[in-house]
């Protein structure tokens, strides 16, 4: 019965397997506190312990913000998320839109290859995924930093509109 109940859901079943796999569960269960054979059973689809939302919390924490198990729950609704750093720990502007721009070329570099092989390992989906994942986390800061200085600047926020409208953009 849970083997059914697993199948319905690959995309969580993929992130609690890749956030094993990265991680040393006994090191973020002592964090979270909880017991390293519980965290264990929760991260295996074949088991019948599930994660609650507040274990969830504490293991992301413990795992020093790795979104992993977050993404892969998202996805299986159809949602994504990305972590907004605090703005002082932002780099700069002309560094974000650069770093977006390496980060989607290097996308479209891994997709190139994926799609000259004519298959997909699960490390190439996994590559693939965390590239694109970071791409999105570099495109929500960068928005975040774009919305934050033009409403620090008023009138430059005006000047932008105003030439939108007179370039028909």
């Amino acid at each position: 019965m849970f083997t059914e109940y697993a199948s319905k859901h690959p995309h969580w079943i993929s992130a609690c397997q890749r956030f094993a796999a990265s991680h040393n569960m006994a090191e973020i269960a002592q964090r979270a506190g909880m017991n390293p054979q519980l965290l264990r059973n929760k991260l295996n689809p074949d088991q019948p312990h599930e994660l609650t939302v507040a274990e969830l919390i504490a293991i992301t924490q413990a795992s020093e913000g790795d979104e992993t198990l977050f993404d892969g729950a998202l996805f299986g609704c159809g949602l994504t998320a990305v972590a907004i750093p605090e703005r002082e720990k932002a780099p700069s502007l002309a560094h974000q839109v650069i770093d977006t721009t390496a980060r989607v070329a290097g996308l479209g570099a891994q997709a190139l290859k994926v799609v000259e092989s004519g298959r997909v390992t699960k490390g190439q989906r996994n590559a693939l995924v965390g590239a694109a994942t970071a791409a999105m986390g570099n495109l929500a800061i960068l928005i975040t930093e774009i919305e934050h200085k033009y409403q620090a600047i008023p009138s430059l926020s005006c000047a932008l509109d105003i030439a939108r409208m007179a370039a028909g953009a």
